[in-house]
């Protein structure tokens, strides 16, 4: 885990922002709001996505805990639990 990391919401924001662009999932329609479950990303994706969110910030959350999850709760819940 990398803690030169700043964990402020709006890093989170921005790392997860990235990803699912980088997943192919357009930019416009990615907002604090965006439930995972309306977004086309398969299994494979959203195991990439959650690897990529433990490799920085050591939180581990699974698929199943994505269910009816906004872009935002997830967020606040990865800041929430990173130690201070």
């Amino acid at each position: 885990m990398s803690m030169s990391i700043e964990v402020t919401t709006e890093a989170v924001h921005e790392l997860i922002r990235t990803e699912l662009v980088d997943l192919g999932i357009p930019e416009e329609s990615i907002a604090p709001e965006t439930k995972f479950d309306t977004m086309e990303i398969d299994s494979l994706d959203v195991a990439d996505l959650m690897t990529t969110i433990k490799g920085q910030y050591g939180v581990d959350i699974r698929r199943a805990e994505l269910a009816d999850v906004t872009i935002g709760e997830l967020v606040d819940r990865i800041v929430a639990s990173i130690p201070r």
